[in-house]
């Protein structure tokens, strides 16, 4: 995906969870996608991955945890 005014070309990942592992993995770790993100910069060695601090997690509204993802 390109964005608009934008020469850099961005992927999208799709990780097929269970209900049960999501809950299980956005209990130990709320923002699991900023923490998936930051897990691949430093997997790729990116020199700005201790710079670039995960989105902070914020309390949940909806007790079933659904519904409030911040992306």
């Amino acid at each position: 995906m390109t964005h608009m005014r934008s020469n850099t070309t961005s992927r999208t990942l799709t990780v097929v969870l269970s209900e049960t592992d999501w809950r299980a993995l956005r209990a130990v770790e709320p923002d699991a996608v900023g923490w998936l993100q930051q897990r691949i910069r430093e997997r790729i060695g990116d020199p700005e991955a201790d710079k670039k601090p995960a989105a902070s997690p914020r309390p949940s509204s909806n007790p079933a945890g659904w519904g409030d993802d911040v992306y």
